[in-house]
């Protein structure tokens, strides 16, 4: 009976063993094969080094890199187009009166393409491509608008009779309506005006005032499609209808209010500001003010983590990514870098 038991025991004890070598025993997690995806940010800077890649997830620095023939980026922000492998930035080169649209490899940081968009004292701005993939570069002093076929990187054609009402062509978006009908929206600036053309021949589909002095100068369509605008001047935000382009509410902001973005669900619009250390939350369905979140000097870019939990600003002569949770509208943390940045993009693997 003695030699049965101890038979039985080391019997018990062999499945257990096997059970543990197939699973069988508690459950790991195997972060490396789960398949869940992970948030980079990728910062830019005018001095070397000109890239700063930060892990979403820890807030570490992981890697760094330069742009080679690179002068200054043009305004580039969260709303850059990403085509999955690539995301589309801006170069200016003021000396040559030159701007220039690369794509950049957020993988490898290597540029893939290289492409000159004509004389620009100014500024250049992107948004989002259309549907088919074109992409509309806003020329701000030139007042004109390109068109780059990113599916074969090549540049298409030039709109030189674009209105801006003595203004300029400021930040650029493509915003689908609620008609599901794509459109280009840019703001004019001193222009004082909001327009929107048909990305296909650049035909003018509407037009709309701001107050004199309003100076709308940066906007993004929201994920419902309406647009919503910065307007530096009277330091408001304006809310457009994306048919229309009839005002929705304007509403004021912290002190220059110069980028927007939305949160994943889109129940949140978060506000950057240039003359105030302000990030500024609003309900997007009453449009009310929820809480203004004081981050460091000038967070004139922002970005959203993809699970909603995290806004990113950048904090431009702080030389620092701040780090606000939404579940408090707290500032957590600080990510350090090398350099002051004055541009920011997050994007998922």
């Amino acid at each position: 009976m003695k030699l049965i038991t101890r038979l039985g025991l080391l019997l018990a004890l062999g499945m257990l063993v096997l059970l543990g070598a197939c699973g069988g025993g508690e459950p790991t997690t195997d972060t490396s094969s789960s398949g869940a995806s992970t948030a980079k940010i990728l910062t830019f800077s005018n001095a070397s080094p000109h890239i700063t890649v930060i892990d979403a997830e820890t807030n570490l620095v992981v890697k760094t890199a330069d742009i080679p023939e690179i002068l200054k980026w043009t305004w580039n922000d969260d709303n850059n187009y990403f085509d999955g492998k690539n995301v589309w930035l801006g170069l200016k080169y003021p000396e040559k009166d030159d701007a220039v649209v690369i794509a950049l490899d957020v993988n490898t940081l290597e540029v893939t393409h290289r492409l000159s968009v004509g004389k620009e004292a100014k500024n250049i701005y992107m948004g989002k491509a259309t549907k088919s993939g074109m992409l509309h570069i806003g020329k701000q002093g030139s007042g004109e608008v390109v068109v780059i076929d990113t599916n074969n990187a090549t540049v298409l054609e030039t709109w030189d009779t674009v209105p801006v009402n003595g203004g300029v062509v400021c930040d650029a978006d493509i915003g689908i309506g609620p008609d599901g009908v794509e459109r280009f929206y840019y703001p004019t600036q001193k222009g004082d005006t909001v327009v929107s053309i048909n990305p296909e021949t650049g035909a003018t589909l509407g037009e709309t005032s701001t107050p004199e002095g309003a100076t709308p100068l940066m906007h993004t369509n929201a994920p419902d499609g309406r647009m919503w605008v910065q307007e530096s001047g009277s330091s408001t935000n304006a809310v457009y209808d994306p048919v229309t382009l009839e005002l929705v509410k304007r509403f004021a902001a912290a002190k220059t209010p110069v980028v927007g973005t939305f949160s994943p669900n889109g129940e949140y619009a978060y506000i950057g500001h240039g003359g105030d250390p302000i990030v500024q939350v609003v309900d997007t369905k009453t449009l009310d003010e929820v809480i203004r979140i004081t981050v460091g000097n000038t967070p004139s870019k922002i970005a959203v983590h993809p699970n909603g939990k995290y806004i990113y600003a950048i904090a431009s002569k702080e030389a620092a990514v701040v780090v606000i949770e939404t579940s408090t509208w707290k500032v957590t943390e600080r990510i350090a870098l090398a350099g002051n940045p004055n541009g920011m993009f997050l994007w998922a693997d």
